[in-house]
């Protein structure tokens, strides 16, 4: 907690490219949350309390008659484009502002990604001054944070085990946390430090099914025929799971040609909540932006198609960052034993591959 001017603040969490207490002046007066990272800053003035985050909120805000939380479900939901105020008579406004931007895209390519993502996590890095940890989980989008970790040489420590740190208000919420399945993967340490993780990478690299599939769908095909087409790709299993199938068929029978789909696909996952943080351990996110999204849907239609169906474009970061560091993904995406192929990091050194 801090005081800036006349107006008390509970803050958590880090910005992109400085640190977070340095923003908090520009936090306090924010109308339009601009700053990139993953944040809340609680701020009180007088008897008015202000819900700030940064542009993407990784949270929910969930808000009933008699409490505001991001835990429990309540009467209604802030979305991500809402700035949330309570008011001293306990009255809550919720001000819309446009978290999306343009939906103007022009072509990109592989190089301006990776430009972004080295951007980003060499400025987070550079005022970071807890330790970072990583627990690979077989999956392409933390092997891909790792793999830049990696490539800029960036100290971190491989986690070998799931870790789950009691602390009290992990023990006083157990039982809700296990309830959200984002608290179950997360893992969680007593002593301050940060949990780099892909996550929402299947949401903002275009590989979740929901999302692709209209994509796919507005260009006059769809994930199905795809895998029709690309029998040996790395979401084959994933793809074909029942509840798969049968968004694959929902959604064929009741589409609808999108006016924009890009601002459809961005509104839908920026407001898909996964990880944020709990206790002291901070969960490190850099996967989570729209402009990566955006970038991604610029690309020519042949490599997005690819990037859906096998994680190319993301492949191929992993492999510049680090060649032969794709041989530890799982065979297919969440689907069989994923720590398989982890063995060679494990028997071999994490420098040698």
């Amino acid at each position: 907690m801090t005081i800036h001017g006349n107006a008390t603040i509970l803050y958590k969490g880090y910005a992109d490219f400085a640190d977070l207490l340095d923003l908090l002046p520009a936090i306090v007066v924010q109308t339009t949350p601009r700053i990139l990272g993953n944040f809340c800053a609680l701020v009180l003035v007088g008897n008015t309390l202000t819900i700030q985050t940064n542009r993407y909120r990784s949270f929910p805000i969930y808000i009933d008659s008699n409490s505001i939380n991001n835990l429990i479900p309540g009467n209604r939901t802030a979305w991500t484009d809402q700035l949330v105020t309570v008011h001293a008579d306990l009255a809550v406004t919720e001000n819309t502002f446009d978290v999306i931007g343009t939906t103007d895209l022009v072509p990109s390519n592989i190089d301006q990604i990776d430009e972004l993502l080295t951007n980003k996590i060499q400025a987070f890095v550079l005022h970071n001054q807890l330790p970072i940890r990583v627990f690979l989980s077989g999956g392409v989008d933390t092997l891909l944070v790792y793999s830049y970790l990696r490539r800029l040489n960036i100290n971190h420590e491989l986690v070998w085990n799931l870790h789950t740190d009691f602390d009290e208000f992990y023990l006083a919420n157990s039982d809700d946390l296990q309830k959200h399945w984002g608290y179950q993967q997360i893992h969680h340490w007593r002593e301050s430090c940060v949990l780099a993780s892909g996550s929402p990478g299947d949401e903002f690299t275009l590989r979740s099914p929901n999302t692709a599939n209209l994509f796919l769908l507005n260009h006059r095909t769809s994930i199905p025929e795809q895998l029709d087409l690309q029998n040996n790709c790395l979401h084959r299993e994933y793809f074909k799971r029942i509840e798969n199938t049968e968004l694959f068929k929902c959604q064929h029978e009741n589409f609808k040609p999108s006016e924009n789909i890009v601002w459809d696909i961005c509104n839908n996952i920026s407001n898909d909540w996964q990880h944020w943080h709990l206790g002291n351990t901070m969960t490190w996110t850099p996967l989570r932006d729209l402009e990566l999204t955006k970038l991604i849907l610029s690309l020519p239609f042949d490599q997005i198609i690819s990037q859906i169906m096998n994680s190319s474009i993301s492949r191929k970061l992993i492999e510049r960052n680090v060649p032969g560091l794709t041989r530890v993904l799982s065979d297919q995406k969440n689907t069989g034993n994923v720590f398989r192929n982890l063995q060679v990091l494990l028997n071999h050194g994490c420098q040698d591959v």
